[in-house]
């Protein structure tokens, strides 16, 4: 009798500890807080200590729904390898000291990416779209005024230091400089640009270079590569944003509706009480 009660008492721990389902699959307590601190520091950048207990839900919702992907993905016969993860790592976020989970999730939203090239590669937008977008639209484009800013990483402060006296020189060859990398060039509002990047570039003049600044991912020089005065985008220059816009709002309609159909193919449960 006692060890019925030893056995029963495991037992229900064990599905007190289960905080989801997916078909037979299960998600626990401790597997949900030990990823979602990782996902808080390296994905939102935020202090742990600020999270709670509705934060931690949105996650775990997030974090079914990625499985899920990733199971979809994985019947397509879609996958991403380690040399494609790896460089979208190194080329939009620089840090290579990422857990399993910050990875994890950068992973899902390169297979959905690749899920949606397949399901609404199609999609377009035309002329009077874009137009009438603009039009109805013009508060959006409404910038203060904003640097376009080239970006230069380089894995030690020797090797900053040559690129920073070639590109004040204006000698742009930096082929034979190891472990350098260029990011694209990138839109800031003045106003919001760190005190140090404004006394350095001020009054933004294209070429103007910041000295090597040290960062997790290295030693960064910043290059003025253009300005806009505060005002209204023209529709010439806004044109391209647009397209992009509406293209990723009907891309996201396709994978709205692809979620919503595939997920009646699974059996999903939540048991926020037990988190």
């Amino acid at each position: 009798m006692f060890m019925f009660l030893v056995i029963l008492l495991l037992v229900s721990l064990s599905w007190a500890s289960v905080v989801a389902r997916i078909g037979s699959e299960t998600i626990k307590r401790d597997e949900v807080y030990s990823l979602f601190q990782s996902y808080w520091r390296e994905i939102l950048h935020l202090p742990i200590a600020r999270a709670t207990k509705f934060d931690v839900q949105n996650f775990l919702v997030e974090l079914v729904r990625a499985k899920i992907i990733q199971k979809e993905a994985k019947k397509m016969g879609i996958t991403i390898d380690e040399r494609e993860l790896e460089e979208y790592i190194e080329r939009n976020i620089g840090s290579k000291n990422l857990s399993r989970a910050a990875r994890e999730f950068i992973k899902t939203e390169l297979l959905i990416d690749k899920i949606l090239d397949r399901l609404g590669g199609g999609v377009q937008v035309n002329e009077n779209q874009i137009i009438a977008y603009y039009y109805l639209n013009l508060r959006d484009f409404k910038m203060p005024a904003q640097v376009g800013l080239e970006r230069f990483v380089a894995d030690t402060l020797d090797s900053a230091n040559e690129v920073h006296y070639r590109l004040s020189k204006g000698i742009e060859f930096l082929e034979d400089i190891k472990g350098l990398r260029k990011g694209e060039i990138m839109w800031y509002s003045i106003q919001a640009l760190p005190e140090v990047l404004r006394k350095q570039l001020s009054p933004y003049q294209i070429g103007t270079l910041s000295k090597p600044i040290q960062t997790e991912a290295g030693y960064v020089i910043f290059r003025v590569a253009g300005r806009r005065n505060e005002g209204i985008i023209p529709l010439e220059e806004a044109k391209s944003m647009v397209r992009a816009k509406l293209i990723k709002e009907k891309r996201q309609e396709v994978l709205k509706e692809w979620l919503e159909n595939t997920l009646k193919n699974y059996r999903v449960e939540f048991y926020f009480s037990q988190l």
